[in-house]
C-alpha cells in the first residue's frame, strides 16, 4: 500500500517536473551584409525579431547575424536553400547565380523614384517571380526592399549629360549587365570587387565608379572622389529570403506572423533609406565633393542611350515576354503617383 502511495507521488512529481520545463523554441537565425547600429537595414531586422517574438510568444527566437557573420549574401543565401540557415537580407544580385530570371530587375532608369520602386513591388509581377523562384530554388521570397538607387562619382568632370561618361574609367560589379550598362556611354567598364575601389582610384587604375549615397559615405569612396551625379541609374533591391522547408513545416498563424514581420522590416527600410537620403548627401557634400542633382529630364537623356542594350542583353537571358511584362507593369503604375 505504501510503496503504491510513493510510486503515485513520485509519478505526479514527476508529471509536475516535466510539465513545468519550457518547451524549447523554435530558431530563425537571420543573417545580413550590413552592420549592427542605427541604420535601415539593422532596424528592419530588429522590428522582425521583435515583431515575431511578441506575437508567437516566444515560441520562436530570432538570432539576428549582422556583419556577414553567416558569410556574404551569396554564402547566405546558398545555406537558406540548403536549409542551414533559416533567413537572410541579400540584394537580388546575389540570387542571379541560383535564380537567372532575377536579373531582370536590372534595367537601367526603370523606376522613376522611391515610391514608385515601392508600388511595383506590390504588384502581381514581383508576386509571380517571387513564386517561380521558390518553385525552382526553394528560397521564398517574403518581403521586398529598397537598397538604394545607385550613382555615378568620378575624379575628372561632373556628369550632367551622357557624353559625359565618354571615356571615363569607371569600375562596375562583376556582372554582364552592369558592363554593358556603362559602356553604352562610351565609358571603359573595369569590373572588380567593392573593396577595391579606393586603391584603384587612388592609383588612377579607375576614374570613377557607381554605388548609393550611403555606400560611397559609409564605406569612405568620397575621400577618394571629387563629382558625384544623383542620376539614380539603377535600384538595388533587397529580397527578405526565408527557406521554404522551414517555412512549410511552421503552423499556418506562425507562417502569417512571419509573413508580416517581413513586410514590417521592408516598410522600415523603405522609409529610412528614403528618409536618410538627404542626409548623405549632405554629408559627402562636407567632404568638398561636388554634387550634381541630376533633374527628370537629364535621367530620360541617360536612359534613351542606355536602356535599349541593357535590355538587348537581358532579353536574351532572361525572354522578351519576362521583360516586357516588367517594363509594362512599371509604365503602368506611373499615373497612380505622377498623373497621365
Amino acid at each position: 500500500m505504501f510503496s503504491d502511495v510513493r510510486f503515485k507521488v513520485a509519478a505526479a512529481m514527476t508529471a509536475v517536473v516535466i510539465a513545468a520545463q519550457p518547451v524549447s523554441a523554435e530558431v530563425i537565425k537571420f543573417g545580413m551584409n550590413a552592420p549592427q547600429g542605427d541604420n535601415p537595414e539593422w532596424n528592419a531586422l530588429e522590428a522582425f525579431k521583435n515583431h515575431v517574438e511578441y506575437k508567437t510568444e516566444g515560441a520562436i527566437e530570432v538570432k539576428l547575424f549582422p556583419s556577414a557573420q553567416l558569410g556574404a549574401e551569396r554564402a547566405c543565401a546558398e545555406q537558406v536553400q540548403q536549409g542551414t540557415v533559416e533567413v537572410c537580407l541579400v540584394d537580388t544580385g546575389a540570387l542571379a547565380g541560383f535564380y537567372n530570371n532575377i536579373q531582370v530587375l536590372s534595367v537601367p532608369y526603370l523606376f522613376k523614384s522611391s515610391a514608385h520602386a515601392w508600388k511595383v513591388f506590390d504588384s502581381p509581377f514581383f508576386a509571380k517571380l517571387a513564386e517561380d523562384m521558390r518553385a525552382t530554388t526553394g528560397i521564398r521570397v517574403m518581403a521586398w526592399g529598397e537598397n538604394g538607387f545607385r550613382d555615378f562619382t568620378n575624379n575628372v568632370r561632373p556628369i550632367r549629360s551622357p557624353e559625359d561618361l565618354d571615356g571615363l574609367k569607371m569600375r562596375v560589379m562583376e556582372s554582364p549587365v552592369f558592363i554593358r550598362f556603362v559602356e553604352s556611354f562610351g565609358a571603359a567598364a573595369t569590373p572588380m570587387p567593392g573593396s577595391e575601389i579606393i586603391m584603384a582610384a587612388k592609383q588612377g587604375v579607375i576614374d570613377g565608379q557607381e554605388n548609393p549615397a550611403q555606400v560611397n559615405y559609409d564605406y569612405n569612396l568620397m575621400d577618394v572622389q571629387k563629382y558625384m551625379s544623383t542620376d539614380e541609374h539603377i535600384l538595388g533591391v533587397h529580397a527578405y529570403i526565408i527557406s521554404d522547408s522551414f517555412f512549410e513545416k511552421l503552423s499556418d498563424e506562425n507562417k502569417a506572423v512571419v509573413l508580416e514581420a517581413a513586410l514590417l522590416a521592408s516598410r522600415i527600410e523603405n522609409t529610412q533609406k528614403l528618409a536618410g537620403a538627404k542626409k548623405y548627401i549632405d554629408l559627402i557634400k562636407e567632404k568638398g565633393v561636388e554634387v550634381h542633382m541630376t533633374t527628370m529630364a537629364e535621367k530620360e537623356a541617360f536612359a534613351e542611350v542606355s536602356q535599349e542594350p541593357v535590355l538587348e542583353y537581358l532579353r536574351e537571358q532572361v525572354g522578351a515576354d519576362l521583360v516586357e511584362e516588367l517594363l509594362t507593369t512599371a509604365k503602368d503604375a506611373e499615373p497612380a503617383l505622377y498623373g497621365n
